[in-house]
């Protein structure tokens, strides 16, 4: 297998870990490595200290005139420090007058933009996150005072009124508000559809928490970066309407009042107006400098992107390395996800023995890669370290000049030669002595048959079971052998040959039903008129049971989901049915009672953990929220149990890496963080919306047999959404099969995938392909979906039906019983079960 190249002490990447609290302690370090920032910040800082300390050092000197010498030149100290930029027409130091200036100028300036900075965005935040009419009240009365120009509207308002500072920052603070009411509008409505805001929706969290948890630390860098061109803007209209003469009044002074003084000198006396001016470039610009560095520096994306690390060093230019896919390449440029020498231990680590060869990055222990870790990066999820049961050997690709070391296979898995490069000779990689290699055999009375493949799933090695034997492929095919059981089966055999422990077998039909939906209906509103998405959709789900709802892309799976949970965006509404959870109906609940009930009650896993995950947040926090919400733990001990869940869903080093953000995780890390969220409480029930999305086949197997172990362990009822029928036949004990926004077929799953009471359920099996199927055209449902806008009258399924009849485009067929625990919507169901 290749080696990466350990890297030299330059290339290191430091450890994960750092948190915001470590980051906070090291900004004067990170300001100090931009020069810019730094001078910057030394600008404004001098500013500041000259508007609080210069008044008591100056005393009158800004005001005291001197007649008999006037117009003095600068840079001069034979009359003090005072007179050394010159003096005015007046007698007046320009020195001392820039230093009283710099108070009088701040003292508006940042009043004014602080009062609209809190009022512009806090407003913002609230009307985005609520959307609907606050939104629109909100973005029409910007829209009113947008239309009056800024330095328009304060002219005629100071005009009317006695001039004054006070005056000056509330006509300005008023006319600002527009800017940060819309900018905080547009990024909290832009959040309010990702999956981490419905997430946090799912663990109780009441409007205004998280408006101040995910909405605020999100919108701040953009605001800071507003707040920071707006002072800019600020500063030059106080100059503005003191240049006219309608802002600060003398005997007061300010930068703009002093150009405006000394422009009818500019001929003699340059000086009084020109250091002014430059007074208000430098620190507006100082300003803007210092504002695209907080960007930076409070984005956690941006930070790292831009070196902004921890070690103080940007990253060294990576060395190429080779390899295949799953080799590794990206760990040697992308931050370790494992610091090397690590001791610590996480959960679901195989034992290694003493004589195996050393499979993972020099200076990695061989024993802290857990099963399913992959390192912390977007690269392709790397493969694990040792071949564990259930996983199919790949071969070991050979370079020229390397060493070849034997890959030790655990007991139950058939052995293969490894293929190497033209003219190397390979040898098959030893198996143990005393392990069978004939495949299992499959359930008394159904013929075991090859593997079918899901449409779009991958064509790699995949899955096989302990003691299988993988299928012969085809003389020049190019594939990797398939598997007897593989990832994706439609064969019902497929639900009795599963690798690994066995399942939790369902649970008595006696048993009451955790949750139950029945006749759910959701509709979304459009100009046109309500759209039916979800019709008259039931099915129910047990304590310590796995139910799938299996469809095509489309059919209503999440949107069903989404309307049990409470995350329905505001176009949509559910307009019929209940959700029945323990006997209480969620739908009729109010938003507290939906608050206490979330979490410990239902939660749910989203498809796209990335997006599921705040960006500004480490993830140790993220998974310490909901005990802070529903237990009222302190921050501390909430983080312990944030480390706790870690290590619990296999996250190595989870006590220092709890401190990292979501993208320093690779995609399965992800997917594993967002389940110990999503089980944090011991919910009742889980609802996974296709949990194992954009994930290889490998990691998938893991992730899937990580929520069943969960499940046995709490156990709770598990909701599988997936399109996937590999992962039904495989993980699931029942199946509702969807079509159209409604269930047309509900039974166990060895069952159904057996015998299929509905056509559209039969049609889905006949279109996988099978081993059977070689040399003949495969098999497809003719036609399309319909559109939710214009589903056929009667059966849905009636355009796409081989065995459609009259009655088919007249009466809609009901969810009925066709047999034990089987049910079908379809007129000739009862006489597919006899066939």
């Amino acid at each position: 297998m290749l080696r990466m190249e350990k890297n030299s002490g330059q290339d290191q990447e430091p450890a994960l870990g750092s948190d915001r609290a470590a980051v906070r302690r090291k900004w004067p370090a990170l300001l100090l490595q931009d020069r810019f920032a730094f001078a910057a910040a030394l600008v404004l800082l001098a500013v500041a200290v000259s508007a609080v300390v210069g008044p008591y050092l100056i005393g009158d000197l800004a005001t005291r005139q001197n007649l008999r010498d006037p117009g003095r030149p600068p840079f001069s100290l034979d009359h003090g420090w005072a007179f050394v930029l010159g003096s005015d027409s007046l007698g007046r130091p320009v020195a001392a007058r820039l230093i009283a200036a710099a108070g009088t100028t701040l003292s508006v300036a940042v009043p004014a933009v602080l009062c609209s900075l809190v009022v512009g965005s806090v407003w913002g935040m609230w009307a985005g996150y609520h959307g609907g009419w606050r939104e629109n009240v909100s973005l029409r009365t910007a829209d009113v005072i947008l239309s009056f120009p800024s330095l328009l509207l304060a002219v005629v308002v100071l005009y009317v009124f006695s001039p004054s500072a006070a005056g000056i920052v509330v006509v300005l603070a008023v006319a600002r508000i527009p800017v940060y009411l819309r900018t905080a509008r547009a990024e909290s409505a832009e959040l309010r559809s990702r999956l981490f805001m419905d997430a946090a929706r799912t663990f109780g969290t009441s409007s205004w928490a998280t408006i101040r948890r995910h909405v605020a630390p999100t919108v701040l860098p953009t605001l800071l970066t507003v707040a920071a061109l707006d002072f800019c803007f600020v500063m030059l209209t106080e100059s503005s309407l003191s240049f006219l003469g309608i802002g600060i009044q003398p005997p007061d002074v300010s930068w703009g009042l002093m150009v405006a003084q000394g422009r009818q000198e500019l001929q003699s006396a340059w000086w009084i107006a020109v250091f002014p001016g430059l007074a208000i470039v430098v620190t507006t610009v100082s300003a803007t400098v210092l504002a695209a560095w907080a960007r930076l520096s409070t984005d956690p994306g941006q930070r790292w992107r831009h070196g902004l690390r921890r070690g103080g060093r940007r990253p060294s230019r990576p060395r190429p390395v080779t390899g295949g896919t799953g080799a590794g390449r990206g760990m040697a440029t992308e931050p370790a996800a494992i610091p090397a020498g690590a001791e610590g231990r996480p959960a679901l680590v195989v034992p290694a023995r003493d004589n195996e060869p050393d499979s993972v990055a020099p200076g990695t222990e061989p024993d802290s890669v857990a099963r399913g870790t992959e390192p912390a990066s977007d690269a392709p999820e790397t493969e694990p370290a040792r071949v564990l049961p259930g996983l199919p050997t790949e071969p070991t690709q050979v370079l020229p000049g390397l060493p070849t070391e034997p890959t030790q296979v655990l007991p139950g898995l058939p052995t293969e030669p490894s293929p190497g490069l033209p003219g190397i000779p390979t040898e098959p990689t030893p198996g143990l002595p005393g392990i069978p290699t004939e495949p299992t055999p499959g359930l008394p009375g159904i013929p075991t048959e090859p593997t079918r493949v899901t449409p779009g799933s991958p064509t790699g090695p995949t899955q096989v079971a302990a003691g299988a034997e993988p299928s012969p492929t085809p003389p020049g095919s190019g594939s990797e052998p398939t598997s007897a059981v593989a990832r994706t089966p439609a064969d019902p055999t497929a639900a009795a040959e599963r690798s690994g422990p066995a399942p939790v077998p369902a649970p008595a039909p006696t048993r009451p039903d955790t949750l139950a939906v029945d006749g759910l209906s959701v509709d979304i509103r459009t100009p046109a008129g309500p759209v039916p998405v979800v019709r008259g959709v039931s099915f129910a789900v047990r304590s310590g049971e796995t139910l799938a709802l299996l469809g095509e892309s489309g059919c209503g799976k999440s949107m069903t989901a989404h309307a049990v949970a409470g995350l329905l965006d505001p176009a949509a509404e559910v307009v019929g049915g209940q959700a029945r959870l323990d006997g209480e109906d969620l739908l009729g609940l109010g938003p507290q009672a939906r608050r206490r009930l979330a979490g410990p009650g239902l939660s749910i896993v989203f498809q796209d953990a990335l997006s599921a995950l705040n960006p500004v947040h480490t993830v140790g926090a993220q998974l310490a929220e909901p005990f802070r919400i529903h237990e009222r733990m302190s921050r501390r001990a909430a983080r312990a149990k944030a480390v706790e869940l870690m290590e619990r869903v296999g996250i190595p080093e989870a006590r220092s890496r709890a401190g990292a953000y979501p993208h320093q995780f690779s995609g399965g890390m992800r997917q594993r963080l967002l389940i110990a969220m999503a089980v944090a409480l011991r919910p009742k029930v889980l609802l996974a919306d296709e949990p194992t999305t954009a994930l290889d086949v490998t990691v998938q197997a893991q992730i899937m047999d990580l929520l069943g172990e969960l499940r046995s362990e709490q156990r709770m009822a598990l909701v599988l959404i997936t399109h996937d029928l590999g992962l039904v036949a495989e993980h699931a004990d029942r199946v509702a099969v969807m079509y159209a926004g409604t269930v047309v077929e509900t039974g166990p799953v060895a069952e159904v995938f057996g015998k299929p009471h509905h056509p559209y359920t039969q049609g889905l099996l006949e279109s996988v392909p099978a081993e059977q199927h070689k040399g003949s055209r495969l098999s497809s449902i003719p036609g399309s979906p319909p559109d939710p806008r214009s589903v056929p009258t009667g059966c849905a399924f009636r355009t796409r039906c081989p065995i459609a009849r009259e009655v088919c485009a007249t009466h809609r067929p009901p969810l009925t019983g066709t047999a034990a625990d089987r049910a079908a919507a379809c007129h000739f169901g009862k006489e597919l079960a006899d066939a």
